[in-house]
């Protein structure tokens, strides 16, 4: 998989800017790679998060959790639930209410999902002091919080 940021070319003035979106980018395609080497959707990651962190959740909850839309959801569930990775039941007591939860397979494949991350984080931390991270998430702190001043 060849790895192109188009989102760079939308960055303007600032080459330290372009270097943390490229950066992003360049983890997260690190990461897509790991997971299709396991078998797993890059997108299935959004919801096994919340759902090793529950007993269960509903199809509703996951989109509020996740801040997916529902469609994406159902689709990502229908697929999951397919692979075994997900079970869905109904709600007795309210049959509009669907639960989803996790299965053995499934909790299995998340803590090859943790793997894949941490081996990613690794090899973009490789020769980076604490320091220098220090600094970084300093600076990182800032400019988010001048970013959500900007969009309340």
């Amino acid at each position: 998989m060849k790895a192109t940021n188009n989102n760079s070319l939308m960055v303007q003035g600032n080459d330290s800017i372009a270097s943390v979106n490229e950066a992003s980018y360049l983890f997260g395609a690190c990461v897509c790679q790991e997971l299709e080497r396991i078998g797993m959707r890059y997108s299935y990651r959004h919801v096994m998060k919340p759902l090793m962190e529950n007993d269960s959740l509903t199809q509703l909850e996951l989109v509020k959790i996740t801040d997916l839309k529902a469609p994406t959801i159902s689709i990502t569930l229908r697929n999951m639930e397919r692979e075994g990775i997900v079970r869905r039941e109904k709600n007795d007591n309210d049959r509009r209410e669907t639960h989803v939860y996790i299965t053995e397979k499934g909790k299995k494949m998340y803590a090859k999902v943790l793997a894949a991350l941490d081996k990613a984080e690794k090899t973009m931390l490789k020769g980076v002091t604490d320091k220098e991270l220090k600094a970084l998430r300093s600076t990182l702190d800032k400019m988010s919080e001048n970013l959500k001043n900007e969009i309340k």
